[in-house]
């Protein structure tokens, strides 16, 4: 985001006392010099905060905690830490870009980081009901494409996974591509859902899941579908799939292809199967 503050500050736009960075994130103290010390951890992706942050970035940011969180306990004589976060304006969230506040403890500090919380009314057993989290019902959908020639004859696979059940689709086109293959695999499998639901994507594919996690595809469309190199291939496809990632909560990752992910390579097989499939009956 062009006018956050912690953007800016992980660009190395405005200047601050660094402690830590990695690829992924960025951490630095706090300018209200309070506590004993008190450190801030960001991504360098901007999220809001942690109820629209992705999985991938977010692992990356506990990471970071917890390699700062222990330097500061092994190498610093400090003997605890408190991990706080607001996320949202309600939770009295100030700057809107996702980050996490290290207090550096040691015994008898006098520092009280707990808020005092007024007690509630009701049974706990009411509130459970409320609050807990219901059976699992997201699925977990693994894709891939494949191409015999590029261009050339195309297959596409995908598994989905809910509650313990499995539903395998697969289907191929004489004349594609194969990021039209990986785009199509992914987007049979999300059509097929019933409901709007949490749907964890698995794909090999970098220019489908990259598209997402790094932010190409909200690009593309404030761009009107053009990219620094012209118009965006394949944007039949690309509306099609942001269809359903406005209709499901879509977690992308990014698998290594051709690997030891064992839904992974039979995605890859049953794809690979399908082209088998077009080259026969083309005889």
């Amino acid at each position: 985001m062009q006018d956050c503050i912690f953007c800016k500050i992980a660009k190395g736009e405005i200047p601050a006392f660094k402690i830590y960075e990695d690829k992924w994130t960025f951490s630095f103290l706090d300018i209200s010099n309070d506590g004993n010390a008190h450190i801030l951890v960001i991504p360098k992706k901007h999220c809001e905060n942690v109820l629209d942050c992705d999985s991938e970035t977010l692992s990356h940011v506990a990471n970071t905690i917890k390699t700062v969180s222990n330097h500061l306990v092994e190498k610093c004589s400090f003997s605890g830490v408190n991990i706080l976060n607001a996320s949202g304006k309600d939770a009295q969230q100030s700057v809107f870009h996702l980050h996490f506040h290290i207090l550096a403890r040691v015994k008898d500090d006098g520092i009280d980081a707990f808020p005092n919380l007024k007690k509630r009314e009701g049974s706990l057993e009411e509130l459970c009901e409320r609050v807990k989290i219901k059976e699992d019902d997201s699925v977990t959908l693994y894709t891939d494409g494949a191409c015999s020639g590029n261009p050339g004859i195309g297959g596409w696979c995908a598994i989905l996974n809910c509650k313990g059940s499995e539903k395998v689709l697969a289907g191929g086109e004489k004349e594609t591509t194969n990021n039209r293959m990986e785009l199509m695999a992914v987007i049979q499998g999300l059509e097929t859902l019933k409901k709007s639901c949490t749907v964890n994507v698995y794909s090999d594919s970098a220019y489908v899941v990259n598209a997402f996690l790094q932010n190409w595809v909200t690009a593309w469309i404030n761009n009107g579908w053009k990219s620094s190199k012209g118009e965006v291939l394949n944007v039949d496809l690309w509306k099609r799939l942001v269809i359903q990632t406005e209709k499901h909560n879509v977690v992308w990752h990014k698998v290594k292809g051709h690997a030891d992910d064992e839904n992974n390579n039979r995605c890859d097989a049953l794809a690979r199967g399908e082209i088998e499939k077009l080259r026969k009956n083309a005889e």
